[in-house]
């Protein structure tokens, strides 16, 4: 209970020795200070009164508040709140306070009655609802009006009421039809409490998101006392209760309907893969994090052919290949397994031929684990084969050793999509460097394989980073004749020093290539400005994006996009990704590229300067511009731009996007 001035203050105190005179003065002194107390909280309603007139009505609680602070079992405070709540329309709240009121007045209180009378009234209010959804025709009221207030996917409070499911019967079978069922989540703070509306709507109920489960029964005893006859998802984010059987039990209840289940174990008895797939066999997808036991040959002859998703995070001991082979025919129609950790990657070498389907396969090497992602993606053709790879190790002085030199020569002539995040280890052996890639087109080369390039003839998309161009400037020797997109990731140690053989690079990339889109990141612009030339020559570029993680030197910008206009000509799309914006002259200067239709830049330090505004406009080809840093406070020239350009799309962002 709050602190109560009033209650204290009116309290005659304890007098541990009494005389008749000093008595009396007790007594009467204490009368004295009640008189100042009340006027108070006579004023403070008065106050109180007027503030909600004048509809400042958080003001007005504000007072209402502190007068049941002053004097917690009078009516008058509670009544001002309730009032005040009366008037905005809002009669649950209205209830609730008059709840707790009638629970701490004292009965014989001249206002008991009253607040008896503002719940009975607000309780008539609420009732009291204009049902005018079944004036209007189904499809306006599932399309447009429903969608205005609730639409798919939102999470309702399981524990608190939703005013639109409360209107009317047929509200509320509407809202059920349009967005398919309704999604409830209990917070980590309701676990005890009474979910009263995940119970009233539970046969409604089509998902059911829970933070953390850790104490008693409560969650087993929802799922089986109560109708979840709708109930396809089920999330629990952290599970660390020992009532494990009985959860599983529970669990059988919701089974006919379950198809996701999102589980994380935490400390508590280890539940095996094979005892949840028995337990839900309906499932399609199941994210399973710290299970026990992940072999199936215990069920020999059993199948759960509609899981299509299956992602096993932090298995008590490693996934061994026979392991996961079994995984592969009990769940014949997987299209994305995850499997962490694991023994070894023996498995991606066999993974056709138990699941041809499956074209993408991630292997993820960190610390002392291994970490196999095996995934079924649209392709153009229906040809069979992996046709995705990305290896990776992080960091790379601690992870384990894996030789994934076997996987490349597997697939070698499937993969389109290569992507090398860790040194490769030949162990003596230079086979690796002869490997061909016929169908290889998009190469993200974080790695010492400086060789790939050079065997890949259909290269279109290529990543590189200054780490591999440092240690290996060899991968610079090979210009892929069908190169279409290239990435220079220069901004992370260690840095170009001798920048040389990247320049001489790009300078045969203008000479031979089909190059169109170009993206290079780098930590400051002040020494690169050989490179910022050499991009100038690429004249059959139509995309750049130049990333600078700090500011870049105006004079600097203002000369690189000089010569800009003179080399790339073709240019329709121009990101400037750095902190500070372009000065007028620069922008004045991009009027010369008669292509540029798409434009972004920083917004940094313009301030409302209507001048920088005029020159953009003065680009008619101009569609659309992104602009980072947009604080719309000060760029009140941006709706300047919208009424002097109505056809430029223009795009706000807090920050700048990477590319």
């Amino acid at each position: 209970m709050p602190y109560s001035a009033l209650h204290v203050l009116c309290q005659v105190p304890t007098l541990t020795a009494s005389a008749e005179k000093y008595k009396q003065l007790v007594y009467d002194s204490t009368t004295e200070l009640l008189q100042p107390i009340q006027c108070i909280i006579t004023a403070l309603d008065r106050r109180a009164l007027a503030l909600s007139k004048c509809a400042s009505f958080e003001s007005a609680l504000r007072d209402a508040t502190v007068m049941q602070q002053l004097s917690p079992t009078s009516a008058i405070g509670y009544i001002r709140e309730a009032m005040i709540y009366s008037e905005q329309g809002r009669q649950h709240d209205v209830i609730d306070i008059c709840n707790q009121a009638l629970s701490i007045v004292d009965t014989n209180n001249s206002g008991y009655v009253t607040l008896q009378r503002l719940k009975i009234d607000a309780e008539q209010r609420a009732n009291r609802c204009v049902d005018f959804i079944n004036q209007l025709p189904v499809d306006i009221v599932l399309t447009t009006l429903i969608p205005m207030f609730m639409k798919a996917g939102d999470r309702l409070d399981a524990c608190k009421p939703c005013p639109y499911l409360h209107v009317s019967q047929l509200w509320r079978n509407r809202i059920v039809q349009c967005i398919g069922g309704l999604d409830f989540m209990i917070h980590r703070m309701d676990e005890e409490n009474t979910h009263s509306q995940v119970i009233r709507f539970a046969q409604h109920t089509k998902s059911l998101y829970i933070t953390r489960y850790t104490k008693g029964t409560w969650l087993s005893d929802l799922l089986q006392k109560n109708d979840f006859c709708s109930l396809r998802e089920l999330s629990i984010e952290f599970f660390k209760n020992h009532h494990v059987d009985h959860f599983m039990s529970s669990l059988k209840t919701v089974s006919n309907t379950l198809t996701h289940l999102h589980l994380l174990l935490e400390d508590v008895p280890s539940q095996s893969l094979a005892t949840m797939l028995s337990t839900c066999p309906n499932l399609t997808w199941l994210k399973f994090l710290l299970p026990g036991d992940v072999d199936l040959s215990s069920l020999p002859m059993t199948t759960w052919s509609n899981l299509t998703y299956l992602s096993i995070y932090g298995a008590h001991d490693q996934i061994t290949l026979d392991q996961i082979i079994g995984i592969w025919k009990h769940c014949p129609s997987l299209e994305h397994l995850e499997l962490h950790p694991c023994a070894n990657v023996e498995s991606t070498l066999v993974v056709n031929d138990y699941l041809p389907s499956m074209n993408h396969i991630e292997v993820v090497i960190t610390y002392a684990f291994l970490q196999l992602t095996y995934k079924r993606r649209e392709s153009a053709s229906d040809e069979i084969g992996i046709t995705h790879l990305c290896l990776s190790s992080y960091p790379e002085e601690d992870v384990i050793s894996t030789n994934v030199i076997p996987i490349l020569k597997q697939y070698h002539d499937t993969v389109q999509h290569l992507e090398l995040f860790m040194n490769l280890d030949n162990g003596g052996n230079n086979s690796a460097y002869d490997v061909q890639y016929p169908q290889l087109k998009k190469l993200v080369l974080e790695s010492s394989a400086w060789w790939i390039p050079r065997n890949a003839p259909m290269l279109e998309d290529l990543t590189l980073i200054s780490k591999t161009i440092h240690e290996h400037t060899a991968v610079l020797d090979t210009i892929p004749a069908n190169l279409r997109k290239l990435k220079l990731r220069l901004a992370h140690e260690p840095f170009l020093v001798d920048k040389a053989p990247l320049v001489t690079y790009l300078h045969r990339l203008s000479q031979q290539s089909q190059l169109k889109k170009l993206v290079v990141y780098f930590d400051n612009s002040k020494d690169n400005g050989t490179v910022l030339d050499a991009i100038c020559h690429l004249g059959q570029l139509e995309c750049l994006t130049v990333d600078s993680y700090d500011k870049w030197d105006v004079n600097q910008m203002e000369e690189f996009f000089g010569k800009l206009v003179i080399g790339c000509t073709r240019l329709r799309k121009l990101r400037i990704n750095c902190h500070n914006a372009p000065s007028i002259q620069s922008i004045n200067t991009l009027k010369r590229l008669g292509h540029l239709n798409k434009l972004a830049f920083s917004v940094d330090g313009i301030n409302n300067d209507y001048s920088f505004c005029h020159s953009i406009q003065a680009i008619p080809q101009l569609k659309l511009i992104l602009i980072y840093f947009a604080e719309t406070a000060n760029n009140a020239w941006i709706k300047y731009l919208y009424k002097q350009r109505p056809d430029i799309k223009v795009i706000k962002e807090r920050f700048r996007t990477h590319y």
